[in-house]
């Protein structure tokens, strides 16, 4: 089923045997996929805003949070780097395996799909389906992996440092690394800070602005402004996530006329009522205030992210 829109996934370090055999794994940054209830959040008054300028797009704009989470380039040249370590690993168990390249994907913001669906082009095709035809598809074709490969790969290193439980600790007689070679290419990249995953503080961040936004009493009147411009349209729904979440949306494979005509009547109304504009404005006030609240733990977050992807640089950089 592919009627949810891309967002970013939740924290996750690129080491699953799937990603590393058939498709590479890097995250598609955008709305958070879950985020806590407004709430369990703690009271907190609205933030201040300045100039709210008219959008009906934000793709080429950047949310504060940014500068502390990893990009899509930084978590493929993670991942590039894990595998090319992995490899050579491999080869010290008289080891062969080369990794399929994963599909190319376009540099992303985190506002790329926040706010989805915004463009016309896009949902006169899509309606809220997702416009990624990978999205949501199964693999298909991937080779067998040699299972001495897949032992000696291992799972990588679990949050506690430690190989997962039943994994294998030798081969042949040899030794292996705590975590595999998986493990072992982890934790050479993450020697000097970084996880491979997004660090904790920053997605708290991301997900509470999304949150806290969502329920701001500026947005809700943008978002009722929204709702009476779709009722003259002929449809009934709240708020934008309303539309989006639509049960019917979900049931189908594909678009159905009525849900590009939904769809379409939901990008033309955001762009008269501003929503965008608002809503983008309205989340970047609450993360520059959340980022001040928490300035000591993201700045440790970056300095780690900065580590590992010098790292990762290096390694790719070098002969072998």
């Amino acid at each position: 089923m592919t009627s949810t829109r891309r967002a970013r996934p939740g924290p996750a370090l690129l080491l699953t045997v799937l990603a590393l055999t058939a498709a590479g794994c890097s995250a598609a940054p955008g709305a958070p996929q879950a985020a806590p209830s407004a709430t369990t959040l703690s009271p907190m008054d609205p933030p201040p805003v300045g100039d709210i300028p008219r959008l009906t797009r934000v793709d080429d704009r950047t949310l504060p949070v940014e500068a502390y989470l990893l990009t899509g380039e930084q978590y493929r040249s993670f991942d590039a780097a894990q595998s090319k370590l992995a490899t050579g690993c491999l080869r010290e168990y008289g080891l062969a395996w080369t990794r399929l390249p994963g599909p190319a994907t376009a540099a992303e913001t985190q506002t790329t799909h926040r706010y989805d669906p915004v463009d016309p082009a896009d949902v006169a095709v899509n309606g809220y389906h997702s416009p990624d035809p990978a999205a949501g598809a199964k693999p298909s074709g991937a080779p067998s992996v040699d299972p001495d490969v897949l032992a000696v790969l291992g799972s990588g290193l679990g949050p506690d440092g430690r190989s997962a439980p039943g994994a294998a600790t030798e081969f042949h007689g040899k030794p292996l690394p705590a975590g595999g070679c998986l493990g072992d290419a982890q934790h050479r990249l993450t020697a000097q800070g970084g996880t491979g995953r997004d660090g904790d503080a920053a997605v708290a961040v991301n997900f509470e602005s999304f949150e806290r936004s969502r329920a701001d009493p500026r947005v809700e009147e943008v978002f009722r402004a929204w709702s009476g411009c779709m009722k003259e349209r002929g449809y009934a729904y709240p708020t934008p996530a309303d539309a989006l979440k639509d049960a019917r949306w979900a049931a189908a494979d594909r678009p159905s006329a009525e849900e590009i005509a939904t769809a379409t009547a939901d990008v033309e109304c955001k762009a008269r009522t501003n929503v965008v504009g608002v809503w983008f404005t309205v989340e970047s006030a609450y993360q520059t205030e959340l980022i001040r609240r928490h300035q000591a733990e993201l700045a440790a977050v970056k300095a780690g992210n900065d580590a590992m992807t010098a790292l990762a640089r290096s390694v790719l950089s070098a002969g072998g």
